[in-house]
């Protein structure tokens, strides 16, 4: 008769401090679908705030270490009880889903995290790229086997360019383009891997670079006449775009690629095209313009509470554009209050500055000194470049020792909202 594992065995586990040989019997355990101990454990795969960011990658490292293969080959999915392993609990699928496909459900699991928990993306998408390469070579062949690692390896080097770790998300980016070669020549993964590439180009300020990539991208689509996908790589290349500090040209690119796009096959795409328009409108000082495609598209954008927020900040700046500072206020204040609430500490310090000019509009220097301290004190303790901190101190000195004009405070406020990499 099998023994069961206590509950202090799975908190040693969770710790990362339990013996190599019993961490590997548990795994395996669990994997041979023991229904009481699989409900034990079920804490452990939701990333509990607790546990140390060292010992849940242990935990991972070692659960994955003991069931490569096992947790995706095919004859082991045809075997497998009902119930979902732990892995495919993690990544949110029944106990049919196996092989690729249970690794493209983590990386699609680690995609949705990154409004909730970057840490959690990052670790679920490392997951994934060990899982991929645990796939059986001789189930499924040395191509698609590169093709799952090559995805695998991208989507785990965004996910790190995203966390804000530069270096780790390019070596994950030059092991995924090492792998292209073997894999099946399938033109979709190399113009992510560009796409991917720009958007690391771009965090680290290399535009040129970044828009370049993004030109590869569209092409390869293109040729392949997917229009959608083009339209897709032209909006990413106008946020990109306005990165460079070039509103208007953000939005002309922005709204060639809305032509070509699908609303039918992505439409969170279309509303983040439409909400990333609002904010070139007003960089480009078209506040009335801002107001009047919020007012059209209010419904549509508006699909949750983290949207309700974002346009809720976006009111507040377009009234700050139409010389509304007394109805400003409110808006940006309930902002930052949710954004605070909901862990969303960058955003939350990113409207403060945007609250400190309104108050240097209505002539409270005082104030406004303060609310950059405090958001400089929030930007320091979160992955924010080392300019704009310098920008933050130069602003907060400048503001101790003389006047300073709202719309300086409002540039650095956009300069700050460009390197905050959520997508």
């Amino acid at each position: 008769m099998e023994l069961h594992f206590t509950a202090q065995d799975f908190q040693v586990f969770a710790n990362g401090e339990l013996p190599k040989d019993k961490a590997r019997a548990l795994v395996a355990h669990l994997l041979r679908g023991c229904r009481a101990c699989q409900a034990e454990s079920a804490a452990l795969w939701r990333a509990p705030k607790a546990v140390p960011e060292e010992a849940y990658d242990a935990v991972f490292d070692r659960a994955l270490a003991a069931c490569r293969g096992a947790a995706v080959a095919p004859a082991a999915v045809a075997e497998r009880a009902a119930r979902p392993s732990p892995l495919q609990e993690l990544a949110g699928v029944s106990a049919e889903v196996g092989g690729p496909d249970l690794v493209m459900a983590l990386l699609q699991r680690a995609w949705d995290l990154r409004h909730e928990d970057l840490a959690d993306m990052r670790r679920t998408a490392r997951v994934a790229v060990l899982a991929a390469d645990g796939l059986p070579s001789d189930a499924y062949g040395l191509p698609q086997m590169a093709d799952v690692q090559c995805r695998a390896l991208a989507a785990y080097g965004n996910a790190c360019r995203i966390a804000g770790d530069f270096r780790e998300a390019q070596q994950a980016l030059d092991r995924a383009a090492e792998l292209l070669p073997l894999g099946s020549g399938d033109p979709l993964i190399q113009a992510q891997l560009y796409e991917f590439q720009a958007s690391l180009e771009s965090a680290r300020g290399n535009y040129d670079l970044a828009l370049t990539a993004l030109d590869a991208a569209c092409a390869i689509h293109l040729e392949r006449g997917d229009r959608h996908l083009a339209g897709r790589a032209l909006i990413a290349k106008g946020l990109h775009t306005s990165y460079a500090g070039r509103p208007r040209e953000a939005r002309r690119l922005t709204q060639q690629g809305l032509e070509m796009v699908d609303e039918a096959r992505d439409p969170g795409l279309v509303l983040s095209a439409l909400h990333n328009q609002l904010w070139f409108l007003l960089e480009s000082g078209r506040a009335r313009e801002a107001r009047s495609l919020l007012g059209a598209y209010r419904d549509r954008l508006a699909t949750g509470e983290s949207q309700r927020l974002d346009l809720l900040w976006l009111e507040g700046r377009i009234k700050i554009g139409l010389r509304d500072e007394e109805g400003a206020l409110p808006d940006l204040e309930a902002a930052e209050q949710g954004f605070a609430a909901t862990g969303r500490r960058s955003r939350a310090a990113n409207v403060k500055l945007d609250q400190a000019a309104v108050h240097l509009l209505l002539g409270n220097t005082v104030k406004a000194l303060a609310l950059v301290r405090a958001a400089e004190q929030v930007l320091a303790t979160t992955e924010t470049s080392k300019n704009v901190l310098m920008a933050l101190a130069f602003l907060r000195r400048t503001l101790a020792e003389r006047q300073v004009s709202a719309q300086f405070v409002l540039r650095l406020a956009n300069v700050v909202r460009r390197h905050e990499r959520e997508f």
